[in-house]
């Protein structure tokens, strides 16, 4: 009766070790749900963006150069003749505006001989002008082959019409030579142009510039004259 009972006990201390090693795993594992890293939600696209928009969002440079016709006002016709203005630009463009600096040189013909009282042996000589021009622009690219634009710049001029100084110098041979004097004199210029697209990034530049200038220790009084110019534009 004893055995029985012991044995009673042992079978039942025993059974849970004779569970399947399978079933218990079945018991305490589950099937992962299968996921994707990636959504299923189809990618909205968006539309390019306009030409005009592409435009105005140009970053670049730009250059041009130009020759103009320089006319001066309030001057006497026969003897302050129109003359010849050749000007260089280069700046960065921003799409509606451009910072840049210019450079040029003007020539108006002086007909000394019609100048009353003046020496009969002068005749006609060119006044010369160099100048220095930071320029600021504001334009409007737009989807058409027209470019319009603003421009305003301060004007560093240096004049000369035939005047003329002795410098001498030298160490171990002394010398002195004749060197053309020019004297300053401040601007400014505002311009209005239009530059015409004829290929990719290269523009025909119409236009033209107003400019004023200070006496300084050139002139007596302020004076100013108009340019109308014709040029090639290139962004």
């Amino acid at each position: 009766m004893i055995n029985a009972k012991l044995f009673a006990l042992l079978l039942l201390l025993a059974l849970p070790l004779l569970v399947s090693p399978a079933s218990a795993q079945g018991a305490w594992s589950y099937e992962a749900t299968p996921t994707s890293p990636y959504s299923t939600r189809p990618v909205e696209e968006y539309p390019p963006p306009s030409s005009a928009a592409q435009r105005a969002s140009h970053r670049g440079y730009q250059g041009s150069f130009n020759l103009g016709v320089p006319i001066l006002l309030n001057a006497d016709r026969n003897v302050v003749r129109p003359g010849a203005d050749l000007y260089g630009f280069g700046g960065f463009d921003m799409g509606y505006v451009v910072f840049g600096l210019g450079l040029g040189a003007m020539w108006t013909p002086i007909n000394f001989y019609n100048i009353p009282g003046i020496d009969p042996g002068y005749d006609r000589r060119p006044m010369t002008r160099l100048y220095l021009a930071p320029e600021v622009r504001v334009q409007v690219p737009n989807n058409t082959p027209l470019l319009p634009y603003l421009g305003i710049s301060f004007d560093a001029n240096w004049w000369r019409v035939a005047e003329t100084n002795v410098v001498c110098s030298g160490n171990f041979y002394y010398y002195c030579a004749r060197v053309a004097v020019f004297r300053f004199t401040p601007g400014m210029t505002a311009r209005v142009g239009l530059a015409i697209r004829v290929a990719s990034g290269t523009y025909v530049d119409l236009g033209v510039k107003y400019s004023l200038t200070g006496p300084g220790s050139f002139f007596f009084q302020r004076e100013q004259w108009v340019t109308p110019y014709v040029g090639m534009l290139f962004r």
